[in-house]
């Protein structure tokens, strides 16, 4: 999981992007740990497929105003109520790959965007 810790006193920043597409970063690693676990289990008896839930969570958040609110938000495993087949669970793992890569994606350009600002005209 990554581990960004952010000194509220020490920033000027309000901006809550950056912890909260960490946080979703954490909840596609748990996914996909949950996706493997799935798929390796897929032959066995009694086996219940497991899920994570993240986005149900912020979802139900009306609106995020602060960190401390935002930290009420944590991704965890859950079990899932329908079985689910591996072909299932193969699309799932694409899609969970893709999303990651979007939000790595979207995090560069943040940063990129936060470098240039603090560059100023000074380049």
């Amino acid at each position: 999981m990554l581990n960004w810790s952010f000194n509220k006193e020490d920033t000027m920043n309000t901006d809550s992007t950056i912890e909260l597409v960490s946080m979703a970063l954490d909840a596609s690693l748990m996914r996909q740990t949950a996706i493997a676990n799935n798929i390796a289990n897929s032959n066995s008896t009694n086996y219940q497929t497991m899920e994570v839930n993240f986005e149900q969570q912020l979802n139900e958040t009306h609106f995020i105003g602060s960190s401390e609110e935002l930290s009420t938000i944590k991704p965890y495993y859950q079990l899932s109520d329908h079985p689910s087949s591996i072909d299932e669970q193969m699309a799932l793992n694409v899609q969970n790959m893709t999303h990651y890569r979007a939000l790595i994606k979207g995090l560069n350009q943040k940063f990129s965007i936060m470098k240039l600002a603090l560059q100023g005209t000074n380049s």
